[in-house]
């Protein structure tokens, strides 16, 4: 049977009501690959646990910037954030915890890393341009939106067990990143800049967020090999 994995929705404002987004990269990237995509939209948190227990693996789709409040500080004035993105960013902080209690497992793509990073008491860059000695570009600023520039991935982590290489170039839309790294992770690839790209569990679940796209370049073979290692993982369980 294939594996159930849940893809997490953005959500925006529109007329007094809530609107959930999925964009169909995600559906194929885990469908091309031997898996069953479910869209998971934002729910009450009491939710979190039958959720967690109907899915075998969880991808945390990219969004808007997490409210600075669930970290522990104050809005830098290049934050983009609103009451939908808060409510978002509090649902699946909850549904990631139950995912992790189970060991079950997850890929934080963009957003998705960086609210891993939160949801274990980390911390994150608001702006990379403004708060970062930084000679890359990490987003453009007109469509399509995603810089390009290489990563170097620790050999022996699981995310390098996962692409089996060690230096990928990557497709990058982001302004955040991980400041201080949450309790239980570990830092496993970086960007030339010294920008975190990805992180890990150091107790061994099958936990991993990556700062890029890799749902966007699924001509590349390390995003080919990272979704078809996450199917399979969740497949295992």
């Amino acid at each position: 049977m294939k594996p159930i994995i849940g893809i997490s929705c953005s959500i925006k404002a529109r007329d007094n009501y809530f609107v959930h987004e999925l964009h169909d990269r995600y559906v194929r990237a885990i469908e091309e690959l031997g898996g069953l995509a479910v869209a998971i939209t934002r729910l009450d948190k009491s939710n979190v646990y039958q959720i967690a227990e109907f899915l075998d693996g969880f991808v945390i789709s990219g969004g808007r910037d997490i409210p600075p409040e669930l970290y522990g500080e104050r809005p830098h004035e290049a934050t983009d954030t609103d009451e939908a993105v808060r409510q978002r960013a509090e649902f699946e902080i909850a549904l990631v915890k139950a995912m992790a209690e189970l060991r079950k497992p997850i890929l934080g793509i963009c957003y998705g890393c960086q609210l891993l990073n939160v949801a274990f008491g980390g911390k994150l860059v608001q702006d990379i341009p403004s708060q970062w000695s930084s000679p890359l570009q990490h987003k453009l600023s007109e469509p399509p939106w995603f810089s390009e520039h290489e990563v170097e991935i620790t050999s022996g982590s699981l995310l390098w067990d996962w692409i089996q290489e060690q230096k990928i170039v990557v497709k990058s839309s982001h302004h955040q990143a991980v400041a201080k790294v949450g309790k239980g992770l570990k830092v496993v690839a970086w960007s030339p800049d010294n920008v975190v790209e990805a992180i890990e569990f150091s107790d061994g679940k099958p936990i991993v967020g990556v700062q890029w796209h890799p749902e966007a370049q699924m001509e590349a073979q390390h995003a080919q090999r990272l979704f078809a290692a996450f199917v399979q993982t969740c497949k295992n369980r």
